[in-house]
């Protein structure tokens, strides 16, 4: 259903909450999909004529209590699982990430396990997916606590006023070149020709940063990962002074998606790691040179997969629609075959094949890099190595490999990470977090990549499995189990190919 806010409904909110003591059921805060990617675009921000910069509206914290001149007459749709605010703060898989009780914090009272990411939003929850929110992001601490909602544009900042005359947020999906400017709103109207410049600041994690490119000005930009970029527009003003403002760029994709990170070698080569995807819910051995039942740098890359390869990956049927699995899916929208826009050349072996894209697929093999480049378009950009499905079965678990194919000679460690993202929300990091107690990062020494006769290393990384979603009011999003060989300790699944190939690894978690 849909209610009309008005000035009077806040008050009566706000007066009511106690009367909700006792019955979390009928006051529990409510809120649909947990998805950063998604939403509409918008969400005011502040900006600054003094030639620094400000961020959007402000500071995420407190709750939003309309003054009697504020504009609160939002339609919005109601949750009709929960109403708006309650006493607590719930910690069920349904509310997990929302701000329950209102107070400007999500999971305060809430526990998890090291390495978890959930989605998140503050203030009022009837709000959450409005044209104009976004969510953040928390990360589950080593002690077992979720951390601060970290950015998003939310209740607590007057999102549902999806104001895009100010700077405001804008969205894209992965290696989609976006234009910058769409986010400026009025705000660039009285901009001096030719003094307009952006620049970029990437999620944590990800490194190298592409640049901002283009002319005429300077404003497009391919972002290759998922996750929350900082973009900070500066414009010259007539009277000689600028002035700036600052607004997010929310970039995530449909359906699972996975990319693998690691340390590469200042101007050199680098060593190279492989990602990999095993079928769901199959538990037959791995294969690090491409098995049909294990997605990888063998058989899931382009050349493989347009040339119909034995061991190439038919997990899915050939025909189908959307959102059912489906093995290729062109979509009529151009721009939303994500496989056409893949960096370095990538992209346009999949335009040339004309078929759409694969699930599942490597958008590309990253085997050697300049991690000093920072032009997407360059052979020698360090790209992550990133596995889709863009429409995957529920309720079956798939499994997520690290193997460490070469070193190239090189004697230096590398720590590799491993973001797995539900619908557009990062679901899990790992490898950076998540492992051993202490916590530290997982750890792949040269000797790792040296070859036979011992084998080279393999990390048996976590099973996702998106949920079944059965009922309006069940919780959305996938679940990401981590592996571990002992759970007291967080020690990792840690083998080698030669075992990986004849012994799948523990088994399957129940059903999600």
């Amino acid at each position: 259903m849909r209610r009309r806010r008005t000035l009077g409904f806040f008050v009566l909110m706000f007066v009511s909450l106690s009367a909700c003591a006792g019955v979390a059921a009928s006051c529990a805060a409510g809120g649909g999909s947990h998805s950063t990617f998604g939403g509409g675009s918008g969400g005011g921000s502040s900006a600054s004529s003094s030639g620094t910069s400000s961020g959007m509206g402000g500071d995420g914290g407190g709750i939003f209590i309309p003054d009697a001149g504020d504009d609160v007459s939002i339609d919005v749709v109601m949750n009709p699982c929960g109403t708006e605010c309650g006493p607590n703060e719930l910690c069920d898989d349904f509310h997990l990430g929302l701000d329950d009780d209102c107070d400007g914090v999500a999971d305060e009272d809430c526990s998890c396990s090291a390495g978890q990411v959930h989605s998140c939003f503050l203030g009022d929850p009837s709000y959450k997916d409005t044209p104009g929110c976004f969510d953040g992001a928390e990360k589950c601490s080593e002690n077992g606590k979720w951390g601060p909602c970290i950015g998003g544009v939310h209740a607590t900042q007057q999102c549902f006023k999806n104001d895009k005359t100010a700077c405001h947020a804008i969205t894209s999906p992965p290696f989609l070149t976006t234009d910058l400017k769409n986010g400026t709103g009025d705000f660039s109207a009285d901009a001096v020709a030719g003094t307009e410049s952006w620049t970029v600041k990437c999620p944590d994690g990800v490194s190298p940063c592409p640049s901002v490119s283009g002319s005429s000005p300077p404003d497009d930009f391919q972002p290759l990962q998922s996750g929350e970029y900082t973009v900070t527009y500066t414009k010259g003003l007539a009277d000689g002074t600028t002035a700036s403002c600052t607004y997010p760029l929310f970039v995530g994709a449909p359906g699972l998606r996975v990319e693998l990170s690691w340390e590469h070698d200042l101007g050199g080569d680098g060593v190279d790691l492989d990602l990999h995807l095993h079928r769901p819910n199959d538990s037959l051995p791995w294969g690090m040179d491409g098995v049909a039942q294990d997605c990888g740098y063998g058989n899931c890359t382009i050349s493989s997969l347009s040339t119909q390869l034995p061991d190439a990956p038919e997990w899915f049927p050939q025909f189908g629609q959307p959102p059912d699995p489906i093995s290729w899916w062109k979509d009529p929208v151009f721009e939303k075959n994500n496989c056409y826009f893949a960096p370095r050349g990538f992209g346009l072996d999949w335009q040339n094949n004309d078929r759409g894209c694969h699930n599942p697929r490597l958008d590309l093999d990253n085997i050697t890099c300049n991690s000093l480049s920072t032009n997407p378009d360059d052979s020698d950009f360090c790209a992550p190595e990133n596995i889709n499905v863009d429409f995957p079965p529920k309720g079956e678990w798939f499994r997520i490999g690290v193997y460490y194919y070469e070193n190239h000679g090189k004697t230096y460690d590398v720590h590799p990470t491993v973001k797995i993202f539900c619908d557009g929300a990062l679901t899990a990091e790992l490898g950076s977090k998540g492992y051993y107690e202490p916590e530290s990062s997982i750890t792949f020494t040269s000797g790792d990549g040296a070859g036979l006769p011992t084998g080279n290393r393999f990390w048996m990384v976590a099973d996702v499995a998106f949920r079944s979603n059965d009922g309006a009011c069940a919780a959305k999003g996938c679940v990401v189990q981590p592996l571990y060989a002992n759970a007291a300790t967080r020690t990792p699944v840690m083998t080698n190919n030669t075992v990986a190939e004849t012994n799948f690894g523990p088994g399957y978690p129940p059903p999600p």
